[in-house]
């Protein structure tokens, strides 16, 4: 029969910490860089496609389920030309394109 270890944790060890590997490099502090980035990507300045991508998306992210579905709806019915955000008003019926244009059929 084996003899029982017990383990010790002293206090210098702390749950908080990450863990530290070897290395050649000095450690880098990896919640200092997101900070850094993260404050970079909302500072940066965006203009035409990208900015209007950008504004989309952080309504979607910020939205609520029937927000969501009613922008999942409407886009996909109406081939992108709606974008509407209230459910009760696109839930029964049929999101129709705004725009005056002619869908086609592309054969492969």
């Amino acid at each position: 029969m084996l003899p029982e270890r017990k383990l010790i944790i002293s206090s210098r060890d702390s749950l908080s910490q990450r863990p530290v590997y070897p290395s050649s490099k000095p450690a880098k502090d990896w919640d200092k860089l997101e900070a850094e980035v993260k404050k970079q990507e909302k500072d940066e300045k965006l203009d035409g496609d990208a900015a209007m991508n950008k504004f989309f998306s952080d309504i979607y992210s910020s939205a609520d389920e029937d927000m969501r579905r009613a922008m999942n709806k409407s886009f996909a019915q109406s081939n992108g030309t709606v974008l509407s955000t209230n459910w009760k008003e696109v839930e029964t019926k049929k999101v129709e394109s705004t725009m005056d244009m002619e869908l086609k059929k592309w054969e492969y």
